[in-house]
Parts: structure tokens; sequence; C-alpha cells
């Protein structure tokens, strides 16, 4: 974090001294490359924060910087890696857009917002920089015929693990991806089509249920929803995570099923009170029963916690 404040406000110091100033950023790559998206950097003549890989890609986008440019463009660079300092081999685009006068405000929000540990997205374009705090977006480029867009969520993000991958999971993935969280799906089916369907999904990985507590980080940004295919992979998971420092601990199910559950964790050993912060049946009450509707109780309960 203190590096990532660092580096935008390098661009202020810059701009306030009547500096060039060039942001420079990763905003697509292929293959084995030095620095992958997102990697940024700025370059001003007070020096340079920040890094795109190092190496003779960043050297060049140093000396392109420093040599002044005039407008937002995207550079397209190869790696095959023939000179005997890199091993790379793929492909980087990256973006450089000078800073002007008119970026303070929106650098001045990202500087406060990444200070106060919050989260918005930083929009690059052919108009510039831009920067809306509170937003999120997944990290891409977008390109049109004579256009191009990339959008990055910056700062701390909670994170909403999904355990289970089915249409539930799919639609709280939809509805999740508008908020500020970053999405990890798992699941211990390596050929699900709703897996393969999750586009708003930030991470997706295949499990075993078993080693599901490797895969969720402790913490209060983390947030954890249980939604397997059965009763037995619902009890697996949920005995591997109930006790853990999570922020929020849901399990989807009927209100029978997690009676019956919750009585043979507690004869199992699980203690009362740990079962009793787990949220089951998950979502606030609204009659829900497609996918989608019980997708947005889910989301409509995450989000009435974590304004709390």
């Amino acid at each position: 974090m203190v590096d990532r404040i660092g580096l935008w406000n390098h661009a202020l110091e810059a701009l306030r001294d009547g500096r060039q100033a060039v942001l420079v950023v990763v905003v697509d790559a292929d293959g084995s490359v030095p620095g992958k998206p997102g990697a940024t950097m700025v370059v001003s003549d007070l020096g340079s924060a920040g890094t795109v890989g190092g190496g003779s890609a960043e050297h060049q986008m140093v000396e392109r910087s420093r040599a002044g440019v005039s407008h937002p463009e995207l550079v397209e660079l190869d790696h095959f890696g023939k000179d005997s300092e890199s091993i790379c081999s793929g492909h980087q685009t990256l973006a450089l857009v000078p800073l002007g006068g008119v970026d303070r405000d929106p650098l001045d929000a990202i500087v406060a917002t990444l200070a106060a540990g919050r989260s918005g997205v930083l929009r690059l374009s052919p108009a510039g920089l831009a920067f809306a705090p509170g937003d999120h977006a997944p990290a891409g480029l977008q390109r049109g015929a004579d256009s191009w867009e990339y959008a990055e969520t910056l700062g701390d993000l909670d994170t909403l693990v999904i355990v289970g991958g089915g249409h539930v999971a799919l639609a709280l993935s939809r509805v999740m991806a508008s908020l500020p969280f970053r999405i990890v799906v798992l699941d211990d089916r390596p050929d699900l089509p709703t897996m393969a369907a999750n586009s708003w999904a930030d991470e997706k990985r295949v499990v075993d249920y078993l080693e599901v507590a490797d895969h969720v980080p402790d913490g209060d940004r983390t947030w954890v929803v249980i939604m397997t295919q059965g009763h037995l992979h619902d009890r697996d998971v949920l005995v591997r995570l109930v006790g853990r420092p999570l922020r929020y601990l849901g399990m989807l199910g009927s209100a029978s099923k997690v009676r019956d559950l919750f009585g043979r964790l507690e004869r199992g050993g699980v203690s009362s009170e740990e079962l009793a912060r787990v949220h089951s049946p998950i979502g606030l009450q609204i009659k829900s029963h497609t996918p989608e509707e019980i997708a947005i109780s889910i989301a409509a309960e995450i989000v009435k916690l974590r304004n709390s």
C-alpha cells in the first residue's frame, strides 16, 4: 500500500512543481513477461516511482516517457528472450498517459482513497486519466475500432469466496461484480459448465473440499458463502471453516437442513457458539426461489452487514 500511494504522490509532486510526468501501466499481457497487467510506474523529471517489471522493457518505457509523450497511447512490446538478461517470451501492451494540471484532482482522489483503505476505479483512455472513488470494475483492456479503455480497481478490496460453483454461484458472482469485492469461486468439479460460464469471478479454482481451508484467507475482509452440490460437501467445508476469524461465513440451505447439519456438528464437537456465528439459512428473507432471487437476497445481507 505504501508503494502504491508513493507512486501517485510522486506524480502529484511533479505536477505541483510544474514538471513533466508520464503514467505507464501494463494493460495487457500474454506469455512470460516481466510485468503483469496492473503493474504501474510514474516517470518524471524527478525520477521514477513504481515498476512495470524492470529490465529492458522498463528502460524503454522510461526513455520513451522522458523523450516526451504528447497524448495517451498504447505501446506493444514483444519479448523473445534473445538478450542474455531476459528469459521472457511473450507480449505486453502498455499505456503511456501524459499527466498535466487537469489530472491533479483525480490524483488527489486516488491518494485519499488509498490512504483511507478504500477502493475506486482507475480508467485510462485516449481522453486521459479518470478515477471514480467507491466504484469497482474487473481489470481489463477494451479495444474499439478507433478507441481503447483500460479499467482497474485500485485499493484494498474485500474478498468474497464462493464455495460451490453452480447456478446460484454464477448468479451471485454477477450481482457482486458490481460491488467492491474480489470474487473467488471454488469447486471440486473440473468440467462444471457454470464455472466455465462465470466471467464475473476474478478467480476460479478447482480444489479438494477437504483442503478448502488452504484457499480461504483469514481476516475481517474475507466473506465466505458455502453453496456446494450436496449436504456432505457442505458439512466437509463448514467444519473446516467454522471458528475461523472471518468477517462473514454463510451457508445456503433450508431451515430443516441447517438444523440437522448443525446438530450433527455439535455432536461431533463443534461448539454452539461457533455455529451461532454462521449465517444460515443465508440471505435476507424475501421469499426467493430462483438462483437470481437467492443471489440478490445473499448480496443484500452481505451489503447490510458490510455497511453496519
